[in-house]
């Protein structure tokens, strides 16, 4: 059986996992909305531009 220490620092390196893979999930759910928003940026923009052109 483990010791009180090593079961607190056992808990707290679960714990600091589960942390940085919530921080690692929510970066890469930055990054998809950044890009598509970056996307749709673009295709207002040339909608705009489009109808300043055409009329």
């Amino acid at each position: 059986m483990a010791s009180e220490k090593r079961e607190r620092q056992r808990a707290n390196r679960e714990e600091k996992r589960a942390e940085e893979s919530k921080a690692d999930t929510r970066k890469q759910r930055m990054a998809i909305v950044k890009r598509y928003a970056g996307y749709a940026l673009f295709f207002a923009a040339a909608i705009v531009a489009l109808k300043l052109i055409a009329g």
